[in-house]
């Protein structure tokens, strides 16, 4: 019963980003990037439509924001996850859109 429901809670986070809107720290799905010099609106949604096309919807703000982030970025990511292997589940289903999606661990700083 326990792997069920460990299954269940995978899939849960696979389908909706799964992410405590509370967690602040973890391990991130970075599916996109803009140099802050290039950041457009244009730019932001072609990321964002990618990303809704597997059916997660990211959030964005400046690298330097992240500890562990190199700096001079507008981040689009998912997340934070607790664990690796829940951010490895996000990060699968998110490559079939963004092939080149990845993980980070940082903690956010926030406004």
């Amino acid at each position: 019963m326990l792997k069920r429901i460990f299954s269940a809670s995978l899939l849960l986070a696979a389908t909706t980003g799964g992410a405590s809107a509370d967690r602040d720290d973890g391990y991130w799905v970075i599916v996109g990037n803009l140099l802050e010099t290039d950041y457009d609106n244009t730019a932001s949604e072609a990321i964002r439509n990618r990303v809704r096309a597997c059916g997660f919807e990211p959030f964005n703000d400046f690298s330097a924001k992240f500890s562990g982030f190199r700096p001079g970025f507008n981040t689009f990511l998912l997340g934070a996850y607790e664990t690796r292997a829940e951010a490895r589940t996000v990060l699968n289903t998110a490559r079939r859109c963004v092939p080149d999606a990845y993980i980070r661990r940082g903690t956010y700083s926030g406004e």
